[in-house]
């Protein structure tokens, strides 16, 4: 098909068709996002899909009355210049990379709305619903992926020996602290430790574990990554 770019035109619209269509792509991606409370939520991943397929629809047709003109240099943009987001998505922040899948999911959502508007409908859709399912599948604590944190919490405990560092540290199932810091108090210390647990703790567990264990003062689940 000829497009022939004159506004209110049946071809126009189906391009603005396109572009609608990579904005609902992006908005379902961005909801999952959202839902989890990550950096870039709805709002973004609808943007950068319904950018994306903008100009890959100016690329691929607004060009057309120029002889030898290379549309693909226009898309060719969109993937490096969307790095730009991504850098600003990603942090290290108390020894843990944050952000990473969500950068990438930005990425993948720029290509998904470069596919739409191209015109790569079943090809755009079933990378949504792909993408989406497996960000949710990825979530579900299988045994095999348990070699990532989970939780980072943080904790306050009284020392007055030698056991309670030890017994702390097999309640949780950890080796080691992100951060541990002593304070003199009465007959001994009060530990201030922030630590990341494979395990999702609900308030109520956390409750029961202070109640059975004395020495520990206050616990908090900070956030989950």
């Amino acid at each position: 098909m000829t497009y022939q770019i004159i506004d209110g035109s049946i071809e126009a619209l189906w391009l603005i068709l396109r572009i609608f269509l990579a904005g609902i792509c992006g908005f379902v991606i961005g909801y999952e996002r959202k839902t989890r409370s990550k950096e870039a939520g709805v709002r973004t991943h609808t943007i950068v899909a319904m950018g994306s397929a903008l100009m890959m629809v100016v690329s691929k047709y607004a060009f057309a009355d120029i002889a030898d003109f290379d549309g693909a240099r226009v898309a060719a943009q969109i993937v490096s210049g969307i790095g730009f987001l991504g850098a600003g998505i990603i942090i290290y922040r108390r020894d843990v990379l944050h952000g990473v899948t969500t950068a990438a999911g930005v990425w993948a959502t720029a290509g998904i709305g470069m596919a739409l508007g191209a015109g790569m409908y079943i090809i755009g859709i079933c990378s949504t619903l792909l993408l989406v399912g497996f960000q949710l599948l990825l979530h579900v604590p299988f045994r095999i992926l348990k070699g990532r944190v989970y939780s980072i919490m943080k904790a306050q405990i009284d020392i007055k020996g030698n056991d309670e560092i030890q017994k702390f540290k097999e309640i949780f199932e950890i080796k080691r602290f992100i951060n541990y810091k002593e304070v003199a108090s009465d007959g001994g210390f009060t530990a201030n430790i922030e630590f990341s647990t494979l395990k999702s703790y609900c308030s109520e567990e956390l409750h029961s574990i202070m109640s059975e264990n004395s020495f520990i003062k206050s616990l908090e689940k900070f956030e989950e990554v």
